[in-house]
């Protein structure tokens, strides 16, 4: 196994990005690879992971930015599923919260555990004993013979408590409610991580790369026909095993379906999320809710100390799978469902920030409803070898890519490989503990605003540390992009230069979460001002950077379009 210290040497080598466009793809034409995962989404990331962990020979590759179908789209948690309880599915909530643990302890920064309020509300369906069975079992499912353990166990709380600790919180029929605690992340930051840790260890990893056919002999896939979306040329991956880890897209990819599964496979429902200042909520924690409208399961999420989330909805969805939309009806389900909760909320049109829209890869169930659909995974292999892996929650992408490894353990496709339980549960390479960081940024001596400096520490990990030597050679470029918020420059140039990042929209999406931050009324002097420092970096000329402001626009317009 490589040692961390030859590992993190690699971390900042810069041959990770989109200049060396050009030989990741020559590496690609020319290696016979061990494993070629299609989809570089949370769980194809966590494949790649999983096998260069094992010292296998690993491609992984996109059709679009990596990230950028489902996995840059939640709830921006990783949790066990509370509500799974009340459907008996307990192992993969056992799992699940297992993972979160996991997570919280090794990669810190990215990682935070945050309370959340459960109300106990006169008249609704589930009743006090309810409310604590249900996290009792959540505990003890996370935390009995688990290493890893919970950042705190639930606490039960009279009314007066919730009114102190939740004083905008609805008051009449307030019972009080239990307290419990999951996690924050930003999903498609922690996706590019997990896909650095591949790469960091051997693996080529491309965005914008589509595979459009197989080649078989003997009617077994032995290589990956792509076509690079970016220069519009095609060529092959050759490669012992092809994992199909596409997830919404998984029917696209199938072209032999086993006899014990339905065909199409996948059941795509859309989730919608709402994103506003906390001042307009004024939510202290994180609320587990149930929908008057529906009595289904929605959350108020707190992001960072100024801004918070609203979601999800759970619809069929038929539309275009890459490009899924918020839309009125969405909006007004999310906006009443919460004023009965915070009646004095401002929660009209005119004070939503951002809106984003996901579709979850559901593996079809019959005579379900969209919410009732279980949160499993399936792992199957087809008869020309193709190997798929789909459905699941974000939170468990670690454990999907070890079940797939144990299926790939019974066929005997590879030997000497690492076959220990839960051997890639260790540390990101990028992972930065908070004690550390504080001794680091001294050190430093900048003139740094503290919340820009926590900004930076919760989403880069040691990768701060190339930011800051940035600011420390320039100090321009600690500059906000606008001022109401904490993204600055250098930490555009540090996405451009030690991640392959293309597309003006890839930052704003997928690398930072400036698409929600930002107010969409800003959104066009943000454009502009990222469009120059990429114009700069990249060499672009005016029409460039046009095209790339106007790409970003319509995404933002369309985004907003019932507002306006």
């Amino acid at each position: 196994m490589i040692v961390m210290e030859v590992l993190e040497k690699n971390l900042f080598d810069q041959s990770w990005n989109f200049r060396n466009r050009d030989r990741i793809i020559l590496n690609l034409r020319e290696t016979k690879y061990d494993i070629i995962v299609i989809g570089a989404g949370i769980t194809g990331a966590g494949v790649a992971r999983e096998a260069a962990m094992r010292n296998l020979k690993v491609a992984c590759i996109d059709m679009q930015d990596f990230s950028a179908g489902t996995s840059s789209r939640s709830s921006k948690m990783a949790h066990g599923g509370l509500r799974y309880i009340t459907y008996g599915e307990m192992d993969l909530v056992k799992e699940a919260t297992r993972e979160r643990n996991w997570m919280r302890v090794h990669i810190p920064h990215l990682v935070r555990p945050i309370p959340f309020y459960l109300p106990l509300i006169e008249g609704e369906k589930y009743k006090k004993r309810d409310l604590t069975a249900a996290v009792k079992i959540y505990d003890f499912l996370s935390d009995d013979k688990s290493e890893f353990k919970n950042f705190k166990k639930h606490q039960w709380h009279s009314p007066e408590d919730i009114f102190e600790l939740e004083p905008e919180f609805l008051r009449e029929g307030n019972l009080g409610g239990v307290i419990y605690y999951d996690n924050n992340i930003d999903d498609a930051r922690l996706t590019i991580e997990i896909l650095k840790e591949a790469v960091i260890r051997g693996a080529d990893v491309l965005n914008y790369c589509k595979a459009i056919g197989y080649i078989k002999k003997a009617n077994k896939i032995v290589a990956v026909k792509c076509r690079d979306i970016e220069n519009k040329r095609e060529f092959e991956i050759k490669g012992t095993l092809v994992v199909n880890a596409t997830g919404i897209w998984t029917d696209k990819l199938l072209e032999n379906y086993p006899d014990d599964k339905p065909k199409p496979l996948i059941r795509p429902t859309k989730g919608v999320h709402l994103q506003y200042k906390r001042k307009n909520i004024q939510n202290k924690m994180a609320n587990a809710l149930y929908s008057p409208i529906d009595g289904r399961v929605y959350f108020v999420l707190p992001r960072n100390k100024d801004f918070t989330i609203i979601g999800t909805t759970d619809t069929d969805f038929d539309g275009d799978l890459a490009n899924p939309f918020c839309t009125k009806e969405d909006a007004d389900y999310l906006i009443k469902s919460t004023q009965k909760f915070y009646p004095n909320a401002k929660l009209g049109y005119e004070n939503i920030l951002s809106t984003y829209a996901g579709i979850r890869p559901l593996v079809m169930q019959k005579g379900k409803s969209e919410s009732d659909v279980s949160r499993g995974h399936t792992i199957f292999f087809s008869e020309d070898g193709l190997l798929t892996i789909t459905g699941g929650k974000l939170t468990e992408w670690r454990a999907m890519a070890e079940d797939l490894f144990d299926k790939i353990e019974q066929k005997g496709l590879f030997s000497n490989i690492e076959r220990n339980k839960h051997f890639s549960r260790q540390p990101f390479i990028i992972t930065l503990e908070k004690e550390i960081w504080a001794e680091e940024l001294k050190k430093f001596d900048l003139n740094l605003d503290n919340d820009i400096a926590d900004h930076l520490y919760q989403q880069y990990g040691k990768g701060t540390f190339k930011i800051l030597e940035m600011i420390k050679q320039d100090e321009s470029l600690s500059k906000k992009i606008i001022e109401e918020n904490n993204f600055i420059k250098a930490e555009i140039i540090y996405c451009l230069r030690y991640e392959p990042t293309p597309h003006l929209i890839d930052v704003f999406c997928r690398r930072t979460e400036m698409s929600l931050w930002i107010d969409h009324r800003n959104a066009l002097e943000a454009a502009n001002n990222i469009a120059e420092i990429m114009a700069n970096e990249y060499s672009w000329d005016e029409n460039k950077k046009s095209q790339e402001i106007e790409v970003y626009m319509d995404y933002i317009n369309k985004s907003t379009s019932f507002i306006t």
